[in-house]
């Protein structure tokens, strides 16, 4: 640098000179007077508008650079830190509603426990053993389910299987420690049972499907459908008085093709779909009589 004011020192001293010349015409012109009218109509200064002119597009980029800077505090620093607490509170709601299922899970595994202890209240001079249900038959057209009790708290075939809404079947096969149980849909399945309110008696038989046929029903008795079924005992299975089902169809027979017999289908009152627990009658069928009023009897079916 210093060589080159000294190379060139008479064009840089004519330089400086026309510079303070020019800073001293600049503070001494005025600019002209406003065209417009207003409060202050001085003349200004030429230094001070060159001055606001050079220092305007610096002032301007640095209170463009404040707002920046600014907006991106706000719009992203701070909103950073509520969107992970955003984050963090969804968490936190997401464990809770697990909670409050896993609860809910547990409220009703503690209703079904306990329906199943009031169904061995109402047995009380013979053993009901609970049992949970660990497997379904592997076949679409056996309806089975297997259960985590066998001989070894001496379980034997054709004992009767029951929820506290009804009946779900009986045992057939029974193993050291399991036992399997053949479902009142099962097309192999039979169960003496009669009407509640008629007592017209007849066989319930499986269809192999979710529900049973009311069979051996002469068309000259009368049915309706709702009426409620119950077991009467004369199969030599099943305690009288327990609950089967309700009807949901009813046709008579055609006279015409030889058909002598109501076609009644009949809905189990046990949820056959969704067993976890059951009580199996350890005992001989005559000493299970039924423990409560008819009262009672209808007031469980209607549940």
């Amino acid at each position: 640098m210093l060589n080159f004011f000294e190379r060139y020192r008479h064009l840089s001293l004519l330089v400086m000179v026309l510079i303070v010349q020019l800073l001293f015409l600049a503070f001494q012109i005025r600019t002209p007077e406003s065209q417009y009218g207003g409060p202050d109509k001085k003349n200004t200064r030429l230094i001070r508008v060159w001055a606001m002119a050079g220092i305007s597009p610096v002032q301007k980029a640095l209170n463009w650079t404040g707002d920046s800077l600014g907006s991106l505090f706000e719009n992203y620093i701070l909103l950073y830190g509520v969107r992970q607490k955003n984050q963090e509170l969804q968490a936190e709601l997401e464990q809770a509603k697990i909670r409050l299922q896993q609860l809910e899970a547990r409220a009703t595994e503690a209703d079904r426990l306990a329906s199943l202890l009031d169904l061995k209240q109402t047995y009380r001079e013979s053993p009901l053993i609970a049992a949970e249900v660990i497997g379904i038959g592997a076949t679409a057209n056996v309806r089975t389910i297997f259960i985590n009790r066998g001989e070894d708290k001496g379980f034997k075939p054709n004992m009767a299987v029951l929820t506290p809404e009804g009946v779900v079947g009986r045992i057939i096969t029974v193993h050291p420690t399991t036992a399997e149980v053949l479902l009142l849909t099962d097309q192999k399945s039979g169960v003496g049972a009669l009407v509640a309110d008629s007592r017209v008696h007849g066989v319930l038989k499986g269809n192999g499907g979710g529900n049973c046929q009311f069979a051996y029903i002469p068309n000259a008795e009368e049915v309706r459908v709702g009426a409620r079924l119950l077991t009467s005992g004369q199969d030599q299975l099943f305690p009288k008085g327990l609950p089967l089902g309700k009807i949901v169809s009813a046709e008579k027979g055609s006279t015409a093709k030889g058909e002598f017999f109501w076609r009644i289908e009949v809905e189990p009152a046990a949820q056959l779909s969704r067993l976890e627990q059951v009580l199996i009658m350890a005992g001989p069928p005559e000493g299970f009589a039924v423990a409560q009023s008819p009262a009672k009897t209808d007031e469980t079916l209607s549940r």
